[in-house]
């Protein structure tokens, strides 16, 4: 078999690394010190960092606060635990959908849900994918050479329910993934089975994604 060099280890690690997240944003920074300090004591070697953390770091569309997180990192880096920073954007910060509230996700049956949690976006919004890459960018020109970071933990929970959207913008998408799947339409036909309750489509902008239906959905 042909020799395959190994993977690189995350900078600075040379072993199995123990940790796990860390929110020190979310409770107050007077407690960070002995966070740290009871983490030295529990053998950590990494923490993931900053995964919820984009409402702190932009709290206002194109305004950015690091302090807080320049000192964590730091902190960190000084104990010799090493990070794995989080791009934060599974959590858009409210003024986000305030200023795009098509960029929230719709469910099967025709709902557009609300501000709230974790994971309320379609991923498919152009607005939100210029939004994401902008905010990991911003913390990648930052902190990339920073000595605490060993790698990057990007984005977050692909899989929670809501990641899932059947809008507009979401079926325009579905589309090209059938063009470039099965070619055209009348492949899509044979591969659905669509004579099936007379379901067959003349061309490809007739199909939905699987949305909810009144009775059981062509499976």
């Amino acid at each position: 078999m042909p020799h395959t060099a190994p993977e690189p280890a995350p900078h600075g690690l040379r072993r199995l690394a123990f940790g796990g997240d860390y929110n020190p944003e979310q409770w107050p920074e007077e407690v960070w010190h002995e966070d740290v300090a009871l983490m030295r004591e529990a053998g950590v070697t990494m923490v993931s960092v900053g995964i919820f953390s984009w409402a702190l770091l932009e709290p206002e569309p194109g305004g950015y606060d690091f302090g807080w997180l320049d000192r964590v990192l730091d902190l960190l880096h000084e104990a010799g635990i090493r990070v794995d920073l989080g791009t934060p954007t599974v959590a858009p910060p409210a003024w986000f959908y305030r200023a795009h509230p098509e960029a929230l996700p719709v469910s099967r049956e025709g709902v557009r849900y609300a501000f709230g949690s974790r994971g309320a976006i379609c991923h498919s919004n152009p607005a939100y994918r210029s939004a994401a890459a902008n905010i990991t960018e911003q913390l990648a020109r930052r902190y990339a050479d920073h000595p605490a970071l060993a790698m990057w933990h990007v984005h977050n929970e692909y899989g929670v329910p809501v990641s899932a959207c059947y809008c507009d913008n979401c079926a325009a998408h579905f589309r090209r993934w059938l063009a470039g799947r099965h070619g055209g339409v009348d492949a899509v036909n044979e591969a659905w089975g669509t004579a099936f309750w007379g379901q067959r489509y003349r061309g490809l902008d007739e199909i939905d994604p699987p949305r909810a239906t009144p009775t059981v959905a062509n499976p």
